[in-house]
């Protein structure tokens, strides 16, 4: 799914992201560009379509002990996919990811979707 198509399928929906979200993408991009998988320009493209999807950013004061609650539960080293996983359980909602080993590590959970399960909610 190109970034316009993600825009428009997304474009119901109220979105939310943990505080690491708009560093874990810059440092993604970042990355890319200099692996040279992508342009700068691309990712310039890519950071405004991030942007225009107007993510809000919230850490609910249990944010931080439900995520090492789950990284605990799932076995994981670092709390960071954890933290994706604990607001959406605090907020009673579902981690979007096109990440297969994320979704493999929380399938569990019950927590995690991909682009394909939009229409399902």
């Amino acid at each position: 799914m190109g970034s316009s198509a993600a825009r428009r399928a997304l474009a119901g929906f109220d979105l939310i992201g943990p505080p690491l979200l708009r560093s874990e993408v810059t440092s993604a991009l970042h990355e890319a560009v200099w692996r040279r998988q992508i342009t700068e320009g691309e990712a310039d493209a890519h950071r405004e379509a991030f942007t225009s999807l107007a993510v809000d950013i919230v850490a609910p004061a249990a944010l931080y002990d439900v995520a090492w609650s789950i990284a605990t539960d799932l076995g994981l080293a670092k709390t960071y996919d954890a933290e994706y996983l604990a607001l959406a359980r605090l907020s009673h909602t579902r981690v979007l990811t096109t990440d297969a080993r994320l979704r493999r590590g929380a399938a569990r959970t019950g927590l995690v979707i991909d682009p394909s399960e939009l229409d399902a909610r």
